[in-house]
């Protein structure tokens, strides 16, 4: 329903004129001065608080540019002496597309909310101005959907939503991916502005992780999000080519907007990974769900001269041998966690000459979103009594670590490893362990 303005607040044209005074006051005072007044000046001198001015100013600057682009008529709409759109509300449409604000004003004569759904049969106005509102939108919605699948992969299997919710968030997550894909497409092809629109795009795109601490999931409303960022995933399809042609792109906003497509459509694969996978209970073993791990084995006997495909020839000493790596593909953690436990397997990576040697032990993993087998490398590398007796060994792709399989003489603590992972990754997802000891190597039982 439209925000109306309550009995006990001034009617808007009270508001307006006051706004007004306020404004043309503070540009006296900031005259006599040389300096620009503050509004707590301005409420002093008329017996009021700093929020009332500010308020008011505001909300007359937010009319004249409405009547700005859409006509002094529109200053009845919103002046009239019966209830009309807040304050805050008029604000609001003041910072929108002029077509929006139209909009907005024919949404008041109807009796409907300005910033509401257009009725039946009616298309929703254009309202995106630039590059950057795009971008905006699409760090929203990445943030809302994987949001979302971060939820419900920690739900328990009886808090669920219904079979028909999640059939409903399977299809809105399937709508993102193909819109998004339309506007790759189009950013993809679009020539850039001259270097003179460089200003407007991001120097460094910020992680989409938040510093503040979000609203607990709640299995009932899961849908409701997903929902809104498909509608605005739709809306950004529609509104992008207007935008590119008459705001064309710096480079850098081109590319910024292709890295947040490229994270949108990343979440909603995994929104489509997690609902599909179903309820997942960590004690039986990682989902089929993408992530990080390590595969931990013990090394009964020491092994001399072993011949590690290309990469060389080693010794191993006894001990126990953590194997750590990432499943982003399809079959998640669980599935690539199975091979490694797997002790008859075709020689394809490095740990598949040295694991029917070993006894599996342990597996630990996250299914934290983000790819974070780099750093679990650094962290596992610098616990108590590692060692590398196979320098390279699974680390083919970062060059900058010893290697991904790292030897312990003792067992180590998969707690004092969660603690160091906490310490150096803000917002890292729960980090699990599974036993396995005493398994024949034959993978995850049924």
């Amino acid at each position: 329903m439209m925000q109306l303005t309550p009995v006990t607040t001034p009617k808007n044209a009270d508001l307006y004129q006051a706004g007004q005074q306020y404004t043309a006051y503070q540009v006296r005072l900031t005259t006599r001065s040389k300096k620009k007044a503050t509004w707590k000046a301005v409420a002093a001198e008329y017996g009021t608080d700093r929020k009332s001015v500010m308020t008011a100013a505001g909300f007359a600057d937010a009319v004249d540019r409405i009547a700005a682009t859409c006509g002094d008529k529109s200053k009845v709409i919103l002046l009239a002496a019966h209830p009309k759109p807040s304050a805050r509300v008029v604000m609001k449409i003041s910072r929108t597309h002029a077509e929006r604000q139209r909009f907005a004003l024919r949404q008041v004569r109807a009796g409907r909310d300005p910033l509401g759904k257009p009725p039946p049969g009616v298309d929703p106005p254009f309202d995106t101005h630039n590059p950057a509102e795009v971008l905006s939108r699409l760090a929203r919605n990445a943030g809302a959907v994987d949001r979302a699948a971060d939820g419900l992969r920690d739900t328990p299997a009886a808090r669920w939503p219904s079979a028909v919710t999640l059939a409903a968030m399977l299809g809105h997550a399937k709508d993102i991916r193909r819109h998004v894909r339309s506007m790759k497409r189009q950013v993809a092809a679009v020539a850039v502005a001259p270097s003179g629109g460089e200003k407007r795009g991001e120097k460094k795109l910020p992680r989409l992780r938040c510093g503040h601490k979000a609203a607990a999931f709640d299995p009932k409303r899961a849908l409701s999000p997903v929902a809104l960022a498909a509608g605005v995933t739709r809306k950004n399809d529609r509104d992008l080519p207007r935008v590119l042609a008459e705001t064309p792109p710096s480079a850098a906003e081109r590319a910024a907007m292709l890295t947040r497509l490229d994270q949108l459509d990343a979440a909603a694969a995994r929104l489509v990974t997690v609902v599909r996978a179903g309820p997942h209970d960590p004690s039986t073993g990682p989902a089929e769900v993408a992530g990080t791990y390590v595969v931990l084995f013990r090394l009964a006997q020491p092994v001399t001269g072993l011949q590690v495909g290309a990469l060389g020839t080693f010794d191993f000493p006894a001990g126990y041998y953590a194997y750590l790596g990432s499943a982003f593909g399809g079959g998640g953690v669980r599935k690539r966690t199975h091979r490694h436990l797997t002790a008859d397997t075709p020689r394809r990576w490095n740990l598949d000459h040295l694991k029917p040697l070993c006894t599996p032990v342990a597996v630990w993993w996250t299914h934290d979103r983000a790819k974070v087998e780099f750093a679990w490398a650094d962290i596992l590398g610098a616990m108590p009594g590692a060692s590398f007796p196979a320098p390279r060994f699974g680390a083919a792709d970062n060059a900058k670590a010893k290697a991904h399989l790292v030897r312990f003489a003792r067992k180590p603590s998969v707690a004092e490893f969660r603690r160091r992972v906490t310490a150096a990754i803000s917002g890292h997802a729960p980090v699990h362990e599974r036993r396995v000891e005493g398994w024949t190597g034959r993978g995850w039982p049924d």
